[in-house]
């Protein structure tokens, strides 16, 4: 006789008391690990975006500031439309129709630029890039003549640190400049320099002691049309231009006056050094070298040494033409006309006698030719 088996009693049911999910808890779990990124992601875009407006008004705050600091230097600035943007990555400051009335190293004036526009990104704020839509026009306070510049572009960065600039940069394409309001021969007024391009650098120089407060300075002119070197030169060559140097005791521009500001650069010891000058126009070429300061008497001192090349159509503009030879051993006799030393640079150049500047009088070799007054 076979006995049957009672049959298994059902699982027990899990809950939370055995330590076990149930299956409404493990919907609920997995919904969560769905919406958290999302959730993330959101609270991450609202806490960039409070900090993005926080550093904006910050910004705002910090033109307000300079705008007071460069209206007590008697410079004032004014912008009718300034608008601050380039949310979420950048700070974006625009300007249309920027005024500007002060003290420049020209004197008085009262200027405005087209357009302006300042950006930096949020993680690199003390890189500022600019650009800039012409033209600028220039006005002088005294009544002297309108200067108008223009450009097809104007690009410049400044790098920073704390309010002591680093390094500036500038870079022009298409520069023009114009003297005068215009007539109906000029309309644009009278030119005075149209160029393919200018570059200008100014940096911190790292190999000088800190406390000189020295910069390094190079800029670039090329293929320019000057009309008063064509005048002088005579010939319509495009002209090439380098410069390479330093400043030391430098500080910022202020609104005192230049003879303030040249005092103030003379007592600190500050001089201007000239590591090399070349101009090139057609068969003409300078190289020059030197050093300029201030002396006690607010006089200028210092020396150039420079070379030229195309001597004889610079002389024969003059009518001094064919009398090269003779000129060359006057040269000689006050220490220049000799060869060129062997660099190739230096090819086809015929050195000049040095020029010294120093107690208040000008001296072309051993020759003095003439007085300098004070500056002032």
């Amino acid at each position: 006789m076979t006995v049957s088996q009672p049959p298994s009693p059902p699982p027990a049911p899990q809950n939370a008391n055995d330590g076990t999910p149930s299956r409404g808890t493990a919907r609920r779990r997995s919904r969560l690990g769905l919406f958290l990124p999302v959730a993330f992601l959101v609270v991450l875009l609202a806490g960039w975006s409070s900090f993005w407006f926080v550093a904006r008004a910050r910004v705002h705050d910090a033109i307000t500031i300079w705008l007071a600091q460069e209206a007590e230097q008697q410079r004032k600035w004014s912008c009718p439309d300034r608008s601050i943007g380039g949310f979420p990555f950048r700070f974006e400051v625009r300007c249309t129709n920027l005024l500007f009335v002060g003290t420049t190293p020209a004197g008085a004036v009262t200027g405005s630029v087209a357009q302006f526009v300042a950006v930096a990104q949020v993680y690199k704020p003390n890189h500022v890039i600019v650009e800039a839509t012409g033209p600028l026009v220039a006005d002088p306070q005294d009544g002297g003549e309108r200067l108008t510049l223009n450009w097809q572009s104007f690009d410049a960065s400044a790098i920073f640190t704390g309010n002591r600039l680093d390094r500036f940069s500038v870079v022009v394409e298409g520069p023009t400049a114009h003297m005068g309001d215009g007539t109906s021969e000029h309309p644009d007024g009278i030119e005075l320099l149209r160029a393919g391009s200018w570059q200008s650098h100014l940096r911190i120089d790292p190999e000088r002691p800190p406390e000189e407060h020295a910069y390094d300075i190079a800029f670039t002119l090329r293929e320019a049309r000057i009309p008063a070197l064509d005048a002088l030169v005579g010939t319509q060559d495009r002209a090439n231009i380098v410069f390479q140097g330093a400043i030391t005791e430098a500080a910022p521009f202020t609104a005192k006056a230049p003879s303030v500001e040249l005092e103030r650069w003379r007592a600190a010891g500050g001089r201007l050094e000239i590591e090399e000058l070349s101009a090139a126009k057609g068969p003409q070429r300078m190289q020059a070298q030197g050093s300029f300061s201030v002396d006690e008497q607010h006089r200028p001192q210092g020396y150039i040494d420079a070379s030229i090349a195309g001597l004889d159509g610079l002389l024969g503009r003059f009518g001094l033409g064919g009398r090269s030879s003779l000129i060359l051993g006057g040269l000689s006799i006050l220490g220049g006309g000799r060869p060129a030393n062997g660099n190739p640079s230096d090819a086809g150049l015929t050195p000049l006698p040095r020029i010294d500047i120093r107690d208040g009088q000008v001296f072309v070799g051993p020759l003095a030719v003439g007085r300098l007054s004070p500056l002032y």
